[in-house]
């Protein structure tokens, strides 16, 4: 259900998430995938964090004092760095510079409908971009690809499957950047 136009008056700005609340960011990763259909295994104590966080970059959409969307990037020096390179390999993919690998965009299922996805996606962008990426690349939802193929990303095929999401899609895709 989409939140009602009284509450959408006001789109949240999309910020860095500070460090203290991270935990609330994480806690609503697994609650809006749980409410997709993830694996509740996978979600220990309804969050998500693994050690890979520690490096991201965290950005926050807040609402009443709640966080309502979010999304993360880690920047590698190398293809060779990024979690799951071989599902890249597979398809030939590869860079010559720094390479930037956005994930977890995630909004409320109140806030779907809004245009805080396109502001998630760009703060990721413009992130990998001021850092110096030369190609940026993510495994995308069915959900999520048809947008980023319209913001210039290219879909490469399917990526392996993902246990925590039982009969979901995701494809393997790229975007080069421009420095």
């Amino acid at each position: 259900m989409n939140a009602p136009a009284s509450v959408r008056r006001e789109l949240p700005v999309v910020v860095p998430c500070p460090p203290e609340r991270l935990d609330e960011l994480f806690r609503l990763r697994a609650a809006v995938w749980l409410a997709e259909g993830a694996d509740a295994a996978a979600f220990p104590g309804g969050s998500w964090r693994d050690a890979r966080d520690d490096q991201r970059l965290h950005w926050m959409a807040e609402h009443a004092g709640e966080i309502v969307a979010g999304a993360s990037l880690s920047i590698h020096a190398s293809l060779d760095e990024v979690h799951q390179a071989e599902t890249y390999r597979v398809y030939g993919i590869t860079a010559a510079g720094p390479v930037a690998a956005p994930a977890r965009v995630i909004v409320r299922g109140d806030w779907r409908g809004t245009p805080l996805v396109r502001r998630l996606l760009d703060a990721q962008d413009d992130a990998a971009r001021a850092a110096g990426a030369v190609l940026a690349l993510r495994q995308a939802s069915a959900m999520l690809r048809p947008l980023l193929e319209r913001r210039g990303w290219r879909c490469h095929g399917p990526a392996l499957p993902d246990a925590r999401f039982p009969g979901q899609d995701f494809s393997v895709m790229t975007l080069p950047l421009e420095r």
